[in-house]
């Protein structure tokens, strides 16, 4: 009974890395609809899709980071990667410019 409580717990959290995400998907969905793509042209379903595929990289840098002993690393990306994703004057290299394979905690 108790496992079910820490869920609903962990679930009513925000989490900082959910806002990054939704910066991404309006700039990157921007950038594919500047270039004449779409969605499927990046690899995902929709933006749905993506927004899914992102906040799972962001869960999973959380689990790892916790095992490289850098925690924290994961919400500080997220809250940097939003403001540059979001400012009016973003450009497609914001978001394509980003190693999405390094862990955040080594680009510190």
């Amino acid at each position: 009974m108790i496992l079910p409580l820490l869920l609903a717990g962990a679930c009513a959290e925000p989490d900082v890395c959910t806002p990054m995400c939704e910066a991404a998907a309006s700039l990157y969905g921007g950038c594919l609809r500047d270039w004449g793509a779409d969605w499927e042209a990046a690899a995902y379903t929709d933006e749905a899709d993506f927004l899914d595929a992102c906040t799972t990289w962001a869960w999973e840098m959380k689990q790892l980071e916790r095992d490289a002993d850098e925690i924290g690393a994961t919400d500080e990306t997220c809250e940097e990667r939003e403001a540059a994703f979001a400012d009016e004057n973003a450009t497609c290299d914001a978001f394509t410019g980003i190693d999405w394979h390094n862990p955040p905690w080594e680009e510190l």
